[in-house]
């Protein structure tokens, strides 16, 4: 199926919007090279935290925790970032695979025109700056599948860096009352996803399928600013629901369309920050908070009886409860980064810079998107709090759970009954059945009206 792509138009730096089908096109490219990974550690999470979570130590003294996050999400695309090869979640195997995402030589990338714009969206809701120029890179290594033996990524200069976000975190023993926060958002990054493999042990064989690669993926780095669990999830839930107001990501983590890689270290306050791991590949929010809980404690009882803490990737063992070791990064794998031969650097502009009598179809306009914009969540809670005179925490709670606002909404609309009274019961006599019956929102057989 047809599908709306960007291409390099003449001999400028515009992107002009054509229409390509599943494959792309050929020409021999150029040969692949090499250069320093130094980027490789300017873009992992520093270390530089703004809160730190203290837990009393042997002695009287306290451990500080620093935790940065970064997150792969799917971008809502009806083909990949490069191809026009379809993007769906249950498709047969290899189903969906055109010769460019199967590294055929030859194919060539051809950017998807969503793509840009849903990065450009969301670099804008997360009050990112959107860099009018930026550049794609090769990323090597290898793997059974990434048939390319490199990742197309954004390494030395992203669409949007230098933003925050915003989130509540619930404080009290009974969790009653909502404290606000801010993490730092170092960069967002267009990149391709990899394949999948499928480890079959009973025949000690793996299998590919490589519909998943080439699909458009957003990374957001996040500046180390969270100091547990608790406050981890309720950072990405928060940009869960900003990614699907937008409609940028539908971010299901059931689906792998959302993932989170965790990196943790504890040290005392006032000394040098410790030894970080990296918790890979959290495809759950809860598992998240418990990985991350557990790894802190975990780096904490180490260090306690005399031990050091390792630079190594982890992953978390849900049903035991604890993260295993993946591999050591003593040896650190060199990508010798390099830039994509075959893309020139991405240009956009805003209202100020465009080129006089340039078509809307050929260029990004920032500023067109930017009054496009949805009601974000923050907004949202804003309006709840300010129309119906409920507590910011209960606006919290309506906007996590799936379908509860939209339920709570229609009861207003059908009953003449107080706010508070509407709110009291969707939150605590409907919400609390619910959570009883482990039911959805959806599957409720009550109707809205009172």
């Amino acid at each position: 199926m047809a599908a709306p792509m960007l291409r390099r138009v003449g001999l400028g730096r515009l992107w002009g919007f054509a229409w390509v089908d599943g494959g792309s096109g050929h020409r021999r490219g150029s040969p692949n090279g090499s250069t320093s990974s130094r980027r490789r550690e300017q873009s992992s999470v520093a270390q530089q935290p703004l809160h730190t979570a203290q837990k009393p130590r042997k002695g009287g003294h306290k451990w500080a925790a620093v935790v940065g996050l970064e997150i792969h999400a799917q971008i809502s695309s009806n083909s990949k970032l490069f191809s026009g090869s379809q993007v769906s979640f249950m498709a047969p195997p290899n189903s969906l695979v055109s010769f460019f995402d199967a590294s055929l030589p030859g194919t060539l990338p051809v950017l998807n025109r969503r793509c840009v714009e849903a990065a450009v969206m969301t670099g804008l809701a997360l009050n990112c700056h959107i860099n009018k120029k930026s550049l794609f890179d090769r990323k090597h290594y290898f793997y059974s599948d990434l048939p390319a033996g490199y990742q197309i990524t954004q390494q030395r200069l992203p669409i949007a860096a230098n933003g925050s976000l915003t989130y509540g975190v619930f404080m009290g023993n009974k969790q009653s009352r909502m404290a606000t926060k801010t993490v730092r958002i170092r960069q967002i990054q267009l990149e391709q996803d990899s394949g999948k493999s499928l480890h079959d042990d009973l025949r000690s064989q793996t299998l590919i399928d490589l519909n998943r690669a080439g699909v458009g993926l957003l990374e957001v780095v996040l500046e180390p600013d969270l100091c547990c669990g608790e406050e981890a999830a309720a950072v990405i839930k928060e940009l869960q629901l900003i990614l699907q107001a937008l409609g940028t990501s539908q971010a299901n983590m059931a689906e792998g369309q959302l993932r989170v890689d965790a990196n943790i270290s504890v040290h005392h306050p006032g000394e040098p920050l410790g030894v970080r791991t990296e918790v890979k590949n959290l495809n759950s929010i809860r598992f998240l908070a418990k990985a991350i809980d557990h790894e802190i404690q975990r780096q904490i009882n180490e260090l306690e009886s005399g031990g050091e803490i390792l630079n190594e990737t982890r992953s978390f063992d849900c049903k035991l409860g604890c993260t295993v070791p993946m591999r050591d990064k003593e040896g650190k794998q060199d990508y010798r980064f390099m830039p994509e031969p075959n893309l020139p650097p991405l240009v956009l502009y805003d209202s100020a810079s465009l080129p006089a009598g340039t078509e809307s179809q050929q260029v990004i306009n920032i500023d067109q998107i930017r009054d496009a914009l949805p009601e974000l969540p923050s907004a949202t809670r804003e309006r709840l709090v300010r129309r119906y005179g409920m507590l910011p925490e209960h606006s919290f709670t309506l906007l996590n759970e799936v379908g509860l606002l939209q339920f709570f909404q229609n009861v207003m609309k059908e009953t003449r009954a107080e706010p508070k009274k509407v709110t009291s019961w969707v939150l605590n006599t409907l919400l609390g059945y619910l959570k009883h019956h482990n039911l959805a929102v959806s599957e409720s057989s009550e109707k809205p009206h009172l």
